[in-house]
């Protein structure tokens, strides 16, 4: 049966192809993206400049404007109090705004912390002054807050036992304590020094797979190389193309730790090769028409070693062929900011799960090398479409645990000679084979000569 969000999938995947058709794909991109950038101007213009304003009830002020994304009780009176003094006060839901559910539950969007944290709009984050969270949000601020700004927490009957990671508060009172200062891991983290984390930035190793995407490689290449991550292992492995990649390869082989040039039995086969040179802690793979976004493994390396996790997500854009113009934001379901095993049902459920959007595009998945080889040490040749939907299954089974955060780390670039486009569906009938292999169990062993 056809799920509602199926139709939905099919109905913006058939409206993308009349567009093209028509030639006008470009344009509706174009007035999607003017509308955007119309709210965020307008969003801008209804914030006045920095000056300080009271608490009511306390002889205390904060500097504004002001943003609050808190539900807890005590934030309501803040809540007023501010937005009845001046009105660039803002306020966001701390997730969906769903009363029911616990923060970390809700999926990024344009109306809650979550969402405004992921949004690429410096201008707009870097406007506010003072954030006010409860501590159920807190943990989303880190390495997300700009230099100049301050923190309002919202505490509760919890205010004498305060989080030692924030510091020394400004001040305490009523359930409320403020922070002029925060420590450096509570800063916005792209572009920091290489010795910001005690003992050094982990090695990450990614591996990138390419066979005829010169129109594309190279920007794939320096979406990587310009993360300007200290410890990174860069792998390269093109199955023998012949469309000048080999040429662009070459230029960039003193920049790579691994370069590996010939005739494969196809993607599996190519990131098996690369995943058994990498050396790295943490890794993932890049197809080379896909792209990495600005700070995209700062951020990945801080959550896992916060965490302790096996496996960090975050959110990948859909965007057009020139690797500019978003097409589709996504974000996996799973809870935001807290530590959770991977669920290896709901990823079984492949109809009312997977193919509802619940999980993953690939780009935005990194993992250590410890799950990787704990599930398998590999990737399935017989696999065309679904390598990476098994992989994840997998990784659920070996007892993964998962950090979600609300960055988005990756781009999928649309076009036309690529495998699948999101609310396509060629890869059901292989999808359904695998889960009738794993009908007893999951359980798969990567034979010698894969």
């Amino acid at each position: 049966m056809t799920t509602p969000v199926q139709d939905r999938h099919t109905l913006k995947a058939t409206v993308r192809s009349i567009l093209k058709k028509l030639g006008l794909f470009d344009l509706a991109v174009s007035l999607v993206l003017a509308l955007r950038k119309r709210r965020i101007e307008q969003s801008l213009s209804a914030m006045a400049a920095k000056s300080d304003v009271k608490v009511t009830g306390s002889g205390r002020t904060i500097e504004r404007p002001v943003l609050i994304a808190s539900d807890l009780f005590g934030a309501k009176a803040v809540e007023a109090s501010l937005a009845a003094q001046c009105t660039d006060t803002i306020v966001l839901a701390p997730g969906d705004g769903s009363p029911d559910t616990d923060h970390s539950l809700r999926k990024p969007s344009s109306g809650n912390l979550a969402g405004w944290l992921a949004a690429d709009e410096p201008r707009l984050h870097s406007a506010v002054a003072t954030w006010v969270v409860d501590r159920r949000s807190l943990e989303l601020l880190r390495g997300r807050v700009l230099a100049g700004q301050h923190l309002l927490l919202v505490s509760g009957e919890d205010s004498a036992s305060l989080p030692e990671a924030l510091g020394a508060p400004s001040w305490v009172e009523g359930g409320l304590a403020y922070f002029k200062a925060l420590p450096a891991d509570w800063h916005s983290v792209p572009g920091r020094k290489s010795d910001h984390l005690s003992g050094g930035w982990p090695k990450i190793s990614m591996v990138m797979v390419s066979f005829n995407q010169a129109p594309y490689l190279e920007q794939g290449i320096r979406s990587i190389l310009d993360q300007g991550y200290p410890n990174l292992e860069l792998i390269m492995i093109d199955g023998g193309s012949t469309d000048g990649s080999v040429d662009i390869l070459e230029r960039y082989r003193d920049k790579v730790d691994v370069l590996v040039i010939e005739e494969d039995r196809g993607q599996s086969d190519g990131l098996n090769k690369g995943f058994d040179r990498a050396t790295g802690d943490i890794v993932s793979w890049l197809n080379s028409d896909d792209l990495l976004l600005p700070g995209a493994l700062f951020r990945v390396a801080e959550s896992f070693r916060r965490h302790k996790v096996d496996m960090v997500v975050g959110g990948c854009r859909q965007v057009a062929a020139n690797g500019r113009d978003v097409v589709l934001s996504h974000h996996t379901h799973l809870p935001l900011g807290k530590v959770t095993p991977l669920p290896l049902q709901d990823l079984l459920n492949f109809d009312g799960c997977w193919l509802a959007g619940w999980f993953f595009f690939q780009p935005e998945v990194f993992f250590t090398r410890d799950i990787w080889l704990r599930s398998g040490g590999g990737l399935r040749l017989d696999l065309y479409y679904v390598l990476d939907y098994d992989l994840w299954v997998r990784m659920a089974a070996a007892g993964a645990m998962i950090f979600h955060i609300p960055d988005y780390l990756a781009a999928s670039r649309i076009h036309e000679l690529q495998k699948t486009t999101f609310g396509e569906t060629p890869f059901v009938p292989e999808a359904r084979r695998l889960l009738a292999e794993y009908a007893d169990g999951v359980q798969w062993t990567r034979p010698a000569d894969a």
